[in-house]
């Protein structure tokens, strides 16, 4: 450590004068911001008028009637019903549907 320049007195005053200017600084900044209090205040009143809530919903501008007939759910089930044994079952109904012959698609003009 330096003892010269400690135990200088013209060292001192140059000291001092540094420490206050640092000092200085800090007394000018606010620490933290200052908000406004009134839009606070405003929100906390239940007085205050509000924009009423506009309901738009997520399935807005989706395709409609994609599906070109509806089915009726208890006529799906009892058709799903069917197959006792699941997946086994509907792979032999579909291998004996495949055997006959299908019926020729009407063509469109």
């Amino acid at each position: 450590m330096n003892t010269r320049v400690i135990s200088n007195p013209r060292a001192w005053p140059v000291a001092v004068l540094l420490s206050m200017g640092s000092a200085a600084a800090f007394a000018q900044a606010s620490p933290y911001p200052q908000p406004d209090p009134r839009p606070t205040e405003q929100a906390a009143n239940p007085a205050t008028p509000v924009p009423a809530a506009l309901y738009r919903s997520a399935f807005a501008g989706l395709p409609a009637g994609v599906e070109q007939a509806n089915i009726d759910w208890k006529k799906s089930n009892a058709d799903a019903g069917q197959f006792k044994r699941g997946h086994a079952d509907l792979l032999k109904w579909e291998q004996s549907q495949g055997a006959q012959p299908a019926a020729p698609a009407a063509s469109k003009p």
